[in-house]
C-alpha cells in the first residue's frame, strides 16, 4: 500500500488534537471512505499498467464491455459513462484504436457521427485485466472484512448513495 501520504488514523488523530470541532463520525468517514478510495485505485492502477493499460483506456474498455453486445456506444455515450472529459476521451479513442482495442463504424443513423465498437482483442484484454483487478481488491477486502461484514458495509454505503444519487 502507498507510504506516500498520511495515514488515516494519523489524520484524525491530528484533527482530533488540532481541530475537534471538526472530528467526529462524519470526518472520519469521509478521509477513511477517501483514504480507501485512493488507495483501491493504486492498487488497480498497478494491475492495469501490467497490462499495459492507463486508468482512463480502461475505463473506456470497461465501459464499453459493461454495454450490451457488440459492446458499441457513441462517443457521447461513452463520455457520460466515464469520468474522462471529451477532449481526453478523443485522445484515448484515437490510442485505443490505434491498438487494434476498439474499431469506430459510421453509425447509420447519423453519416456524421462514428460508433466506438470494442474489439475481439479489447475485450480480452478487458476481462483478463477486470479479473485480476477483481482479484486484488478481494484480497485486501477479505484480509480485511469477513462476508458479513462486507455485505454490511455495501448496504449502509448503498443507503449512503441512494441519498446523493437522488434526482
Amino acid at each position: 500500500m502507498a507510504k506516500d501520504k498520511a495515514r488515516a488514523d494519523t489524520l484524525m488523530q491530528l484533527c482530533a488534537e488540532n481541530w475537534p470541532e471538526l472530528h467526529g463520525p462524519t470526518q472520519q468517514f469521509i478521509v477513511y471512505l477517501n483514504r480507501v478510495g485512493q488507495l483501491g485505485i493504486n492498487e488497480a492502477a498497478q494491475v492495469m499498467r501490467v497490462q499495459g493499460l492507463s486508468l482512463g483506456e480502461f475505463d473506456v474498455l470497461a465501459s464499453l464491455r459493461r454495454t450490451a453486445p457488440p459492446h458499441r456506444l457513441s462517443p457521447t455515450q461513452l463520455h457520460c459513462a466515464t469520468l474522462i472529459t471529451s477532449g481526453g476521451l478523443t485522445k484515448l479513442l484515437y490510442q485505443l484504436e490505434a491498438r487494434g482495442l476498439v474499431e469506430r463504424q459510421v453509425h447509420a443513423g447519423d453519416k456524421r457521427s462514428k460508433l466506438v465498437l470494442l474489439t475481439t482483442a479489447g475485450k480480452a484484454l478487458v476481462e483478463s485485466t477486470m479479473a485480476q483487478v477483481i482479484a486484488c481488491d478481494q484480497r485486501w477486502l477479505n484480509a480485511a472484512l469477513d462476508e458479513n461484514e462486507l455485505a454490511q458495509l455495501n448496504q449502509l454505503l448503498g443507503k449512503v448513495l441512494a441519498v446523493l444519487e437522488h434526482d
